[in-house]
């Protein structure tokens, strides 16, 4: 037990803090470095204690035993606009560093299991000429797992989340918190035929009332559903390819509510295509290659420099290995934005361009 503990609290000093990862609208979907290296296609074949976050089901699989899992990301972002004058006109909002935590529970002797995960899955600051928006939204979950046969296993939790904007514009400003907010979860896992697994993620949203003083900001948070399959080849390699939605078209705007900062919002849904190759190398070194074409949920017709995502292409490659009696991994992402001619609220060219390192430590008892 000493050794247990001493393991999560090595993982919990990773340290906290916003992720800033402009996906669509302002979602991150780096929860660990395993995923990173794929391109976040995990739903499915997930193999490892950060289903807790792609698909807690896939946590059945696993094994009886206690897992943890800790991870720190570092990353950089440039990203700016070309107004129709010629001159660039920089987003000097900051990518902030960040961290999050898995860990789950399964029993040697029945079909029940447990897992927690604290992560940042949203979080953005754009700075334009003075103006800031910052948001942040962290979340827990909790899910109970069942394996419901030797093929099959489902999952279901709470989602609980605390939310952040700092905003200014102009002389006014605004920063508010959330007490809490809830939503739920469903994970299902399917192997349909040996060498083949089929996952699937739901999970609602929620309204978060960030509150300061008289003024108030309703966000609500979109609501987001993951499908995959994934496939083993040779013993030695797994494709995965992931289909993922995004609603945010319920964020109507980000106007403070008794203040004088507006930020109208005409966002749209968003659809995201990920693949990633797993390559089992030996026993205890895994080599990850993967990429994702993810939809910006901004319109070229009413761009929210606020929020500021465009449409981009990701690749990433990661390694990971046991070494003193610990597994690690490490991954790198790059995100290429393509250009986006925008002729409202303020015309030009934008450009965006985005770099993440991230390194998991993870340990099984």
């Amino acid at each position: 037990m000493k050794r247990l503990f001493a393991t999560v609290g090595l993982l919990c000093a990773c340290g906290g803090g916003a992720i800033s990862a402009q996906a669509a609208g302002f979602a991150n979907n780096d929860f660990s470095a395993s995923g990173v290296g794929v391109a976040n296609a995990m739903v499915a074949g997930v193999a490892d204690v950060t289903a807790a976050s792609y698909n807690p089901a896939a946590i059945a699989w696993l094994g009886g035993g206690v897992y943890v899992e800790g991870n720190f990301a570092s990353r950089s972002r440039n990203s700016s606009v070309k107004l129709s004058s010629g001159a660039i006109q920089p987003n000097t909002g900051s990518a902030k560093n960040g961290s999050n935590l898995h860990a789950a529970w399964m029993s040697d002797d029945s079909d029940i299991g447990l897992s927690l995960a604290f992560t940042q899955p949203f979080g953005s600051e754009n700075v334009w000429a003075g103006d800031r928006t910052t948001i942040k939204s962290d979340r827990l979950s909790l899910d109970l797992i069942y394996v419901v046969s030797s093929t099959l296993s489902v999952a279901h939790g709470v989602d609980i989340y605390r939310t952040t904007i700092d905003m200014t514009q102009g002389a006014a400003s605004f920063s508010g918190k959330d007490k809490v907010s809830f939503g739920v979860n469903v994970g299902v896992n399917w192997k349909p035929a040996p060498l083949w697994q089929v996952g699937m993620m739901l999970r609602s949203g929620t309204k978060a009332k960030v509150i300061s003083g008289n003024q108030q900001v309703d966000l609500k948070l979109p609501e987001q559903i993951t499908l995959g399959v994934s496939h083993d080849m040779a013993n030695a390699f797994r494709l995965e390819a992931d289909i993922a939605y995004e609603r945010w078209s319920r964020i109507k705007s980000l106007d403070v509510i008794g203040g004088t900062i507006k930020h109208a919002t005409d966002l749209k849904d968003t659809l995201a295509l990920k693949t990633g190759l797993t390559w089992y190398w030996l026993p205890d070194t895994t080599f990850r290659f993967g990429y994702a074409y993810e939809q910006g949920a901004n319109r070229a017709s009413a761009f929210q420099q606020a929020i500021a995502d465009q449409s981009g292409h990701r690749l990433s490659l990661g390694a990971g290995g046991d070494a003193f009696g610990i597994h690690m991994d490490l991954a790198y992402a790059y995100t290429f934005h393509a250009k986006q001619s925008v002729t409202a609220p303020i015309a030009g060219e934008y450009r965006d361009r985005e770099q993440a390192v991230m390194i998991s430590v993870s340990k099984a008892f």
